[in-house]
């Protein structure tokens, strides 16, 4: 099992983000995961913009991800299982992943996500 913050994590989790990417109905396109982070997160801001000050980012991310929205697939919530999603990332083996509950694992996902995103939103 790797560390969230390894190096290795962090290639799965920005490998996992690019691919569920999808900007056509935004008309958008990314030939790179910072693309395709930089459109996810303007995206994020223009549509959930008036709940952030309210909620705070992170809170607002996790409930704009469970409206499933279009530019990123985030169908762990309903009809994916997170804990397959994020054992992959993490590299778990069956044992690790039956430790880890759905909810915390959706939770913990999106996290994963969001921080990657907001790193090469705002330092990029």
């Amino acid at each position: 099992m790797l560390r969230t913050n390894s190096k290795k994590a962090v290639e799965n989790i920005r490998a996992y983000i690019f691919k569920y990417f999808n900007g056509t109905n935004y008309d958008l396109t990314a030939t790179n995961f910072e693309e395709a982070a930089k459109h996810i997160y303007n995206t994020f801001k223009a549509e959930k913009g008036y709940e952030i000050k309210r909620l705070g980012e992170n809170a607002a991310f996790t409930d704009w991800t469970q409206g499933l929205p279009s530019i990123i697939d985030t169908c762990y919530w309903y009809n994916r299982e997170a804990v397959d999603d994020l054992g992959a990332i993490l590299e778990e083996t069956e044992e690790e992943k039956a430790k880890y509950p759905e909810e915390k694992a959706e939770i913990l996902l999106t996290a994963l996500i969001f921080r990657e995103i907001r790193k090469v939103a705002l330092y990029k």
